[in-house]
């Protein structure tokens, strides 16, 4: 069997809890907040590229930039800069709601990362993918890795934990983005107390305390967004009416995701949320940031 290429399958992350302590003096916020990821995926084809050209890049699904602007190319970009490996072509299957809160970009561009390793043969130290993914966005470093982590400084200071179980989610996406720039600067800074809501939030995390885990959940970008986007406060209102057990948006938004006991609850709310313009997905937690598979050719060929 030959290898032809790789095929990547990019899971999305929620926030279950996200807090906004200082400002730092590049400008970016110093954050504490406690990432997941979730069964929802965008899925990547990576083969070398025949032809002149570094990057090709074809996108199926829902509308992304097909250039420069796309981090999965930056991605390949920085990975044949940094290891002078052959060109690449990126078929992108993009499912993630983009602009979400939900890390669908840094998910590609850690797909790129591990699967230009994988198709290339580079055995890349993993400090070195690690350093890539931190100069292409803050998520990325979580997305390399995945499962259930807190996240510190930018959110790239990863502390690994237990894979959560017991739970499911419920993502309702209002049919519009969310700058994460203007959301970090509508943000409530410094309200987080000498003790975090997040490292409780994690405490629950380890003990597999659901119940205060719900209670916990908290994003100090949402009332900024809300604000400026009453559509976020209806989307949880609808969800916690509806059976969630709590709510609280994801990241920068406009996703809210709704924490339910399991996954019947969760398509029962998806069916009664259904026809009011959201985008709605039934999601289980999951301990992985990517799922590499290899193409391959068929003996003879």
């Amino acid at each position: 069997m030959r290898l032809q290429g790789v095929r990547v399958e990019a899971f999305a992350k929620i926030n279950l809890g996200l807090a906004v302590t200082a400002v730092r003096p590049d400008g970016y916020h110093d954050i504490e907040t406690l990432f997941q990821s979730v069964s929802l995926s965008d899925t990547l084809a990576l083969a070398p590229l025949k032809g002149p050209g570094r990057v090709s890049l074809e996108v199926r699904g829902i509308r992304v930039p097909s250039g420069a602007d796309n981090l999965a190319w930056r991605a390949a970009e920085a990975v044949l800069g940094e290891f002078g490996c052959p060109g690449v072509s990126i078929d992108l299957t993009k499912r993630i709601p983009v602009a979400a809160g939900l890390g669908g970009g840094s998910a590609d561009a850690a797909a790129i990362l591990v699967g230009m390793d994988a198709l290339f043969d580079i055995r890349a130290p993993r400090d070195t993918l690690v350093g890539l993914a931190g100069g292409l966005g803050s998520d990325v470093p979580f997305m390399l890795s995945g499962g259930t982590a807190l996240g510190t400084g930018r959110g790239e200071d990863l502390e690994r934990l237990p894979t959560l179980g017991g739970v499911w989610f419920v993502l309702a996406t209002p049919r519009f983005g969310v700058s994460a720039g203007d959301a970090y600067r509508t943000a409530r800074i410094g309200l987080t107390g000498p003790v975090s809501f997040i490292r409780v939030n994690c405490s629950a995390v380890r003990e597999r305390d659901i119940p205060t885990l719900a209670k916990g959940l908290r994003n100090d970008l949402e009332a900024g967004v809300a604000f400026a986007c009453p559509e976020v406060a209806r989307v949880k209102e609808a969800l916690l009416e509806q059976g969630a057990v709590a709510a609280v948006m994801s990241g920068s938004g406009p996703t809210v995701v709704g924490l339910v006991e399991d996954e019947p609850s969760g398509q029962s709310i998806a069916s009664r949320l259904a026809g009011r313009g959201w985008e709605i997905h039934v999601v289980a937690p999951i301990d992985v940031g990517q799922s590499v598979t290899p193409i391959e050719d068929e003996p003879g060929r």
